[in-house]
């Protein structure tokens, strides 16, 4: 998901929907964050903070999985092991 993988919390992702404007009539924010999250500000729909967490565990996941699934070489690939008769099989 390209919104979980570009925030690193869920605080940024609500910071990158206020405006210099907002914070400047607002003048809090801790306020504008809360405007943003109950979607009375930002663009489009805002995600909750148990969906973002939820996403953000699931990108993670899909993250680890993917490396636990990459094949490994083995330490004698490629290795000549002719001159071994028990390796050489």
């Amino acid at each position: 998901d390209s919104i979980v993988s570009e925030f690193a919390t869920y605080e940024d992702y609500l910071d990158s929907q206020i405006n210099d404007t907002d914070l400047y009539y607002l003048e809090d924010e801790d306020l504008a964050r809360q405007l943003v999250e109950l979607g009375y500000r930002g663009s489009g729909e805002t995600l909750k903070r148990e969906e973002f967490e939820g996403r953000k565990k699931a990108a993670e996941q899909a993250r680890i999985n993917k490396l636990r699934a990459a094949p490994k070489a083995l330490a004698s690939a490629g290795k000549d092991v002719s001159a071994f008769p028990l390796l050489a099989s």
